[in-house]
């Protein structure tokens, strides 16, 4: 996909993605913000995942079941929590288990002035921070 085309892409929620708690998870907005495309969904998925990590989202939420296979996965291979490339199916893995009210990732996306084509890489350390400090479990 061109970097022409994912500046096409617009941000959408689903209404039947989002659960009974009013949670809908990035891989699941991902993928209806690319129509279905796999490869799309994964490029808006790493760039959805990095720009939350960047701005330290503080709504992150996984069950108490998600965070133990990440956890086991990150004890497994690290990759995990600092490989979110779309070609690579960790993106996949990490966006499916993180978990966003949908009434406030729109806001926080534009309060924090998300932009799909820009390049969003946290660092190793913001990431270990973000995930072990401000991701929420419930």
């Amino acid at each position: 996909m061109s970097e022409t085309n994912l500046a096409e892409v617009q941000v959408v929620i689903d209404p039947s993605d989002v659960d009974s708690e009013g949670f809908v998870t990035i891989w699941n907005v991902a993928a209806k913000s690319a129509d279905g495309d796999t490869n799309l969904t994964r490029q808006v998925a790493s760039k959805l995942m990095g720009f939350l990590c960047k701005h330290r989202c503080p709504f992150v939420v996984a069950s108490p079941s998600d965070m133990k296979y990440l956890d086991e996965w990150y004890e497994r291979d690290n990759s995990i929590l600092f490989d979110w490339k779309p070609e690579n199916d960790r993106i996949d893995v990490m966006s499916q288990h993180a978990h966003v009210p949908a009434v406030s990732l729109p806001g926080f996306l534009e309060t924090k002035k998300f932009k799909i084509t820009t390049n969003y890489s946290p660092k190793r350390d913001l990431r270990i921070e973000w995930f072990t400090n401000d991701w929420c479990v419930g």
